[in-house]
């Protein structure tokens, strides 16, 4: 292929997972001005109102390219014109209104208020997407993505990152389990659901999907941190731990205080407490009962695949869906009815469409998931 700005070269290596202090983001390679309008194309799928595009990257990376797929995938229908000539440009879309902001006549610090940067920068209606934003020194809203541009030979290599504070943080999981008094046999149960997570992320990734990797990991490993309030009974057979008096007292506690509600929506409802509003909806789709019930509320790739996971995990093994489904069907067989039997087998075949469904076209299959 033909690379943008340059001729033909080495084969582009392959789309990685990157770690910017405790952020992880995907640097992506695209070979020509199609593929960066292509990834442009698949970041606007999940933007919505009230998101920021920040854009950095020299003349010539390929930043105006990304933003006309962005466009195109908005529904746009004016062509983007360069910014050179105009600090912003307005745009109806089918989401939202959008603001195409270049900053790159500006010097770093001026002043912004003059072109409303400061009002639609706050506002939660609309869609801002900023070239050069180098140009804010730092002063960047309180949640954006992020999209740097490298020109690396022949290709470009461009960097997507999440900057949430809806999301929980990875150095906050730790605190979770503690507040939550989490089994350690549950936590192995959410590393091995956030390994598979991850895995077939990784794979969409590589195929040119835009995914939340921080959102993806951490909803993975906090899915089932309030499971011990919604446990059958405290049979400690299936703990591998310690079980002090005070850890005894604590899940009593907890279980009083939740008795009767399933342990999805009440770690949902701590979250959202807490400001963590994204990580919250994820881990509340993630039980068969929401998927059979609420298929529409599975828009974005980070809610399936968190849910995807848990069906993968039986207890800390990875299996199959049909080995997770025979071992609910074991633990559980004796507050079985036949309208539940019947609602979980249809849930398995659901979940083995969905598996086909995420799986086409990548590189994995599901048993290479381990």
């Amino acid at each position: 292929m033909i690379a943008e700005g340059g001729s033909s070269g080495a084969v582009a290596p392959d789309p990685t997972f990157c770690f910017n202090d405790d952020t992880m983001f995907a640097t992506y390679v695209t070979q020509n001005p199609q593929a960066t309008e292509r990834l442009g194309h698949e970041l606007a799928k999940r933007l919505r109102p009230g998101d920021t595009v920040l854009l950095f990257g020299d003349l010539g990376a390929g930043k105006t390219t990304f933003v006309k797929g962005m466009a195109e995938e908005l529904g746009i229908e004016m062509t983007i014109k360069s910014p050179t000539f105009a600090y912003v440009n307005h745009y109806a879309a089918k989401k939202a209104p959008v603001y195409h902001y270049d900053l790159y006549r500006l010097n770093p610090g001026d002043d912004l208020t003059s072109l409303g940067f400061e009002e639609t920068i706050n506002d939660d209606t609309v869609i801002n997407l900023v070239e050069w934003a180098d140009r804010l020194e730092g002063n960047y809203p309180e949640r954006f993505i992020r999209v740097d541009f490298k020109i690396e030979g022949n290709y470009r290599g461009i960097n997507i990152e999440f900057v949430d504070p809806r999301v929980v943080p990875m150095e906050a999981v730790e605190s979770y389990y503690e507040k939550w008094a989490t089994p350690m046999h549950v936590q192995e149960h959410c590393k091995a659901v956030a390994s598979v997570a991850m895995q077939v992320a990784e794979a969409q990734v590589k195929q040119g999907q835009v995914i939340n990797l921080d959102l993806v990991e951490t909803a993975g490993l906090l899915h089932d941190m309030a499971r011990v309030c919604d446990f059958k009974d405290l049979d400690t057979s299936y703990f591998s731990e310690e079980i002090t008096d005070e850890k005894m007292k604590r899940w009593e506690e907890l279980r009083a205080e939740h008795a009767g509600r399933n342990h999805s929506d009440i770690a949902n409802e701590a979250l959202i407490a807490d400001g963590y509003t994204e990580t919250a909806e994820v881990i509340r789709l993630h039980i068969s009962e929401r998927f059979m019930t609420e298929p529409n509320a599975y828009d974005t790739m980070e809610k399936t695949l968190v849910m995807y996971g848990d069906k993968r995990a039986a207890h800390d093994k990875i299996v199959s869906i049909k080995d997770r489904f025979e071992d609910g069907r074991k633990r559980y067989a004796q507050f079985d009815n036949p309208e539940t039997t019947a609602f979980y087998e249809d849930a398995e075949k659901a979940l083995l469409e969905l598996e086909k469904e995420l799986f086409k076209d990548l590189e994995i299959e599901p048993k290479d998931v381990k």
